[in-house]
């Protein structure tokens, strides 16, 4: 089997061990022997995984979650044929969760069969329309075929159905940030970013972010600066959250007088929501907003910029600022566990003809 081909099955895979529990047919121990293997398959070691998966379904060989995360363990030890003989009858049958489908069409696109993965996603999102899940996978799938408009529509389906799960904020903001849109690029970061806060991929969009703001203040074709006899200070018409957005970040531009860095992000952002609570809050209701100006409110603003940018802003001074801030931060983390973000379905969305290129 080629690399490649193993790789972009991979990429449809977003399975989260602790979404599988086995079913009481085998009580406990059928429990421990899929924790046990589910451990095994976190660190690489498939063929004691499938040892265990294998075992556990002869106790409880009714269980969904046992197959499917079998196949799953033979599609990342590279047998994707054995993968398809065990996804198949459950995907198959009126039990199959949506994570089935995923791993099915994850089997099926590794095999070579990117049509038939397509058709079983979208079976998939038939019976449960309101899986980010899916809307993700079909998004990475489209991704694979280079159709990168239809990708955002099946990420931004699945922002919209199911808001609260991360993924369909990271693929699409990585998607608006390639194609210049610096405002949604910025929003779907943070929200991944507070969704999912312990991924190895939350380095990778701080430091997108940073390269967001500065894309923010770049005009381009779409955002031209004033004619050359236009007066100061001259008022520019909002008719959506996007221009709203820009409206006041430009407002605020003056922070950034001696460049992107942490404290002057901070400062920036401050006087953000400050301007926009002023001026649009009631307009276009926010849930990020909402919790950023909450943050304000209870003084753990700074300490949650500081683990924005911090770190990818320069990580010498962000060790030096967790020195002399442990109070300050160790506050911020407790009241992030107690606060965490809720997106939801009345969240502003991008305009649909903002020009993506495939």
């Amino acid at each position: 089997m080629q690399k490649s081909i193993l790789i972009a099955g991979i990429s449809l895979i977003t399975l989260f061990h602790n979404q599988a529990s086995a079913q009481d047919a085998g009580g406990t121990e059928v429990q421990r022997m899929q924790s046990s293997a589910q451990d095994f398959l976190n660190r690489g070691d498939y063929p004691n995984a499938i040892m265990m998966y294998s075992q556990a379904i002869r106790m409880a060989p009714s269980d969904v979650s046992l197959r499917r995360d079998l196949a799953y363990a033979y599609f990342l030890s590279g047998d994707l044929k054995k993968a398809k003989e065990v996804i198949d009858p459950v995907v198959a049958s009126n039990v199959a969760d949506e994570l089935t489908y995923q791993v099915a069409s994850g089997v099926e696109n590794g095999l070579g069969n990117p049509g038939k993965a397509r058709r079983i996603l979208n079976d998939g999102i038939a019976k449960f329309s309101y899986s980010g899940v899916l809307y993700n996978a079909k998004g990475n799938l489209l991704m694979t075929d280079k159709s990168t408009k239809a990708a955002l529509e099946a990420y931004s389906t699945g922002i919209k159905v199911e808001p609260g799960y991360p993924m369909n904020y990271y693929n699409a903001s990585k998607i608006y940030f390639q194609n210049n849109n610096a405002v949604w690029s910025l929003l779907y970061a943070e929200i991944y970013l507070n969704l999912d806060p312990s991924s190895r991929r939350t380095i990778e969009m701080k430091k997108m972010m940073v390269d967001a703001y500065r894309l923010l203040f770049t005009p381009d074709n779409n955002d031209a600066l004033p004619t050359f006899n236009a007066k100061s200070g001259t008022e520019t018409e909002v008719g959506s959250f996007e221009e709203a957005f820009k409206k006041i970040m430009q407002q605020g531009a003056p922070a950034i007088t001696d460049g992107l860095n942490t404290e002057n992000l901070i400062m920036l952002r401050t006087r953000f929501m400050l301007a926009w609570y002023n001026s649009f809050s009631i307009n276009y209701p926010f849930t990020l907003f909402t919790l950023q100006n909450k943050m304000l409110h209870d003084g753990v603003f700074d300490a949650y910029n500081q683990w924005l940018f911090g770190a990818a802003d320069n990580s010498a001074e962000f060790s030096l600022w967790l020195k002399t801030n442990s109070k300050e931060y160790a506050a911020f983390e407790n009241w992030r566990k107690q606060n965490p973000l809720q997106p939801a379905s009345y969240d502003p969305q991008p305009n649909k003809n903002i020009k993506i290129k495939d």
